[in-house]
This record gives structure tokens, sequence and C-alpha cells, in this order.
């Protein structure tokens, strides 16, 4: 296993247009959507963590808890209307340059449990894999860890794109990982999505039931 240094860059700079207030700060019990996001990336080991804002940027952060900003780098991506591969762009050139890889957060996935985030942290050590995918029971979710390597092809990307516009190209350098975490499929886009996972995280819904709901609604997980 080789020691390789792993950061994190979570995407937290889109609009919520369909949502129609900012998701990020969208309570979550004692927290906010965000503020658990980035708690869960805490507890796990990573290196550094750089939050990629745009929308709301100096509100998003003023509403974060302190405990929360913690050995974290802020970057703002003024172009964040031009969509998500400008602030992967972003995230990604703001890392140590002794970082090896990446693991890349969506701000809005505040359930992927910190042994997750580990789990597939230990494979790209154990394989030095140039791209980490997490699997729950043959679904593939988020976040995706990226080898150094590849972090120009990501770079070069354009518009509304994220990192899977690569996948056909690093078809042998792809390392997949089963994981029992529920959460690295559950993201939130409406009030609807909001008000379900508040729920699961409240009283514990049947992942199954909640599996299902997700798969007829995006219908591609």
């Amino acid at each position: 296993m080789n020691n390789s240094r792993v950061g994190a860059v979570i995407l937290a700079a889109g609009k919520s247009r369909r949502m129609g207030e900012a998701k990020q700060l969208l309570r979550l019990g004692e927290s906010t959507v965000l503020g658990q996001t980035l708690a869960n990336l805490h507890g796990a080991g990573v290196d550094e963590i750089v939050l990629v804002l745009g929308f709301s940027a100096q509100t998003i952060l003023q509403q974060l808890p302190v405990s929360a900003t913690e050995d974290l780098k802020v970057v703002v991506n003024e172009d964040y209307e031009h969509g998500m591969a400008s602030s992967l762009r972003e995230g990604l050139s703001s890392l140590d340059p002794q970082t090896d890889a990446a693991l890349v957060v969506l701000a809005d996935q505040p359930f992927i449990r910190p042994e997750t985030l580990d789990r597939i942290i230990d494979r790209h050590r154990r394989t030095n894999a140039q791209i980490v995918i997490p699997l729950y029971k043959g679904f593939r979710g988020n976040p995706v860890l990226l080898h150094r390597s590849v972090f120009p092809e990501i770079m070069a990307l354009d518009g509304d794109i994220g990192c899977r516009a690569i996948f056909g190209s690093h078809l042998e350098g792809i390392v997949k990982v089963e994981v029992n975490d529920v959460g690295i499929l559950l993201d939130i886009d409406n009030k609807d999505d909001y008000e379900r996972l508040r729920r699961f995280g409240e009283s514990g819904q049947d992942e199954c039931a909640l599996i299902e709901a997700v798969d007829r609604e995006a219908g591609n997980l």
C-alpha cells in the first residue's frame, strides 16, 4: 500500500435552480446540508479539503459553523454559471501540489459516512487506480476519486459536465469498490428530495424503499 496524499474537493457553487433556494444551507438536524457534508469529510482520512463556492458564497460561508471551517481552504468560482466543469477546474487547481489524488464530493450528499470515504481512499492506495468509483448494490455513486494523472483531462472539460466524461478513456484505470452506504446515491435536487432525505436522516427510513424511490425518479442510478 502506498501513502499517497489524498485531498477532497467539495463542489458547492451551484445556484440550486430546481430547489429555489441555496440547498447548501437547508437545515438537516442541528446542522445544514453542507455542514454535514463537511463534518463527514473532517471525520475521514483526507489530507486537505477545498470547498468551491459560487452562488451566495458569502452567505453560505457566514452560516457555516466554526468547526466546519477548520483546516478548510475556500475558493470562489466566479464563473459558476458556466457549469460544473468550471468548479472542478477551480477546485483541482487549488489543491496542494503535493496532493496525489482527490475525492470529488458533491455538497448535496450529506449522508455519506466517513468510513465510506476511507474505504474509497484505501482502495486507491492499494491499487494506485487512476479513478475509483463507489457502488451500492451495483449502483454507481459519488464521490469519485481521481488520481492527479487525470487532472489535466478534467480541467479541460467545459460546461455542465462532471468527471464521468473521461471514464470511457480510462477503462483499464478504473477500480470499482462496493460500499454498504446508500448515502453515495442520495443527493438533493428539489424540495421533494430534501423532504425525503430529511425524514431519512431523522427516522432511519428503510433503505430499500428509499432506493426504489430514487431509482424511479432518477431512472439512471
